[in-house]
């Protein structure tokens, strides 16, 4: 059965509508289930339907919750998606938009990281290998810093709304 974007971005409204609809304090947008059960640990009180999924369309999943007076949204993202959301990129689909190791070590020099960790970003085939490099205070400024681009490119599309970004790690 082939894929089709606009069903699943219609599913992505409908779900935004049962999640205001539900009166949860705040609806929490994750990728996928690994994400939604991290998300859920964190958010214990909240109802099942105040957790939608976003796939890669983050920037659709945040105009509807603008557009649905959605007003407090937590996105949870793994590092994959959020170093191509952090360099501006509101889908992060791999046919798209793929891993930049360029803007990556920018990213890094940016959270002052050593230049050993800088230098071995071109060896890394997938993101999520950033935290191989890193020691936890690395990590941990490394994070903000990627957090901080997300969040810029974000919070224009839910002006009216409290967004909190939350970096997960893949488990």
């Amino acid at each position: 059965m082939p894929y089709s974007e606009e069903a699943f971005i219609q599913s992505i409204r409908k779900c935004m509508e049962v999640a205001r609809a539900s009166g949860s304090e705040r609806i929490v947008i994750g990728s996928g289930m690994k994400s939604e059960q991290q998300l859920r640990r964190l958010y214990p009180t909240l109802p099942h339907q105040a957790f939608v999924e976003y796939g890669n369309y983050i920037g659709e999943t945040l105009k509807m919750a603008h557009e649905l007076g959605i007003t407090r949204v937590t996105l949870g993202i793994m590092i994959g998606k959020a170093v191509k959301l952090a360099q501006g990129h509101l889908d992060t689909h791999s046919r798209r938009v793929v891993m930049d190791k360029t803007f990556i070590a920018q990213l890094l020099r940016e959270a002052h990281c050593p230049s050993e960790a800088i230098a071995r970003v071109d060896n890394i085939t997938v993101a999520r290998e950033l935290w191989d490099l890193l020691s936890p205070s690395e990590a941990q400024r490394f994070s903000n810093v990627v957090v901080h681009h997300c969040y810029e490119h974000c919070k224009p599309l839910l002006p009216d709304g409290e967004l909190t970004i939350l970096l997960l790690r893949n488990e």
